[in-house]
């Protein structure tokens, strides 16, 4: 008899590449993603699918971490046909392997459903790994358990290291980076966050807003005077532009959580300030775990008109 469940895993690198780049102006952690899945069962075979051409800068860290690179061509019309690739080797490895019980898919989309459906037909768990923001919720209800992927901080302490760096020099860093996305910008000057992400990374590959206690990019720049952000859309699209130092900046609010769902990543939280509940989402959490919190913890944050009402975003956990 087994003493541990057996698990197959899928990796849409496009889709996590992606996810990740948009919600953490990152991209991914593989050892991360790796780790957390074999917390779910041994490992039996684990396959990235992916145009290799497009994200070779990927392949050290894939094959690093024991990922299989699968490549997947493009059509002659550049139309990617990854999904089909993936759903046909994952059946032929289920049906040629009994005793694999579980798959993980590492994608958020809903164009998996119909693989996802005849798996469980046969009798297999199916678990997704997505970036909150980008899951279907058509997936939520049909899948045995979702993995959030939420930004890992990494295992090392570098308090030290953070105390020696000067706070004006990373502003001013990260501030001519800006300004140089700026000059070659056609949006108005305003430049999305992934591209300020990837632009810091080009000019210092070992930079991380981590490294300076922030889970996301935005954190760090909401925190520079002379930086601005705007959100362009209930999709949280955001863009960046130089402000003058003594521009006011918006006030964040504060209130309590009054409800909150942590197996689907959201809640809501009564303005202190008083007022109508305030939605939020486990993606938007900028400091401090979703996962623990709990109803009367007090959160501050700012809020964003969408099209369902207010929204809180850059939440922070007050203790």
């Amino acid at each position: 008899m087994r003493d541990r469940e057996s698990v197959a895993v899928f990796i849409d690198v496009e889709n996590i590449h992606y996810s990740t780049l948009n919600a953490y102006s990152e991209t991914p952690d593989w050892s991360w993603i790796v780790n957390v899945c074999r917390e779910r069962g041994r490992i039996a075979s684990i396959q990235a699918f992916g145009d290799w051409v497009e994200f070779s800068r990927e392949i050290p860290q894939i094959q690093k971490n024991g990922i299989q690179p699968i490549f997947v061509p493009l059509s002659q019309n550049g139309k990617s046909s990854l999904d089909c690739y993936l759903t046909v080797s994952a059946m032929k490895l289920f049906f040629q392997n009994e005793t694999i019980d579980t798959m993980i898919l590492a994608s958020g989309d809903r164009d998996y459903i119909p693989l996802i459906a005849e798996l469980k037909a046969i009798g297999k768990n199916v678990v997704i790994l997505a970036v909150p923001d980008t899951l279907s919720s058509d997936l939520i209800g049909i899948v045995d358990d979702v993995i959030a992927y939420d930004a890992p901080m990494g295992e090392r302490d570098r308090e030290e290291e953070r105390e020696q760096i000067d706070p004006e020099e990373v502003h001013d860093f990260v501030s001519e980076t800006i300004k140089e996305l700026e000059e070659s910008s056609a949006n108005d000057r305003w430049v999305n966050l992934s591209a300020v992400g990837l632009a810091l990374k080009r000019k210092d590959p070992d930079f991380s807003h981590k490294d300076f206690g922030y889970s996301k990019l935005v954190g760090l720049l909401d925190d520079i005077p002379n930086i601005e952000i705007k959100y362009d859309n209930y999709e949280k699209t955001v863009a960046l532009a130089r402000t003058t130092k003594d521009k006011p900046r918006k006030e964040r609010a504060s209130g309590k959580v009054v409800m909150i769902n942590h197996n689907k990543g959201y809640g809501f939280i009564h303005p202190e300030s008083g007022g109508e509940n305030i939605f939020f989402h486990s993606s938007n959490m900028e400091s401090g775990s979703f996962d623990y919190l709990e109803i009367g913890d007090t959160l501050s944050f700012y809020t964003i008109n969408t099209e369902r009402g207010e929204s809180a975003e850059n939440i922070r956990v007050e203790r």
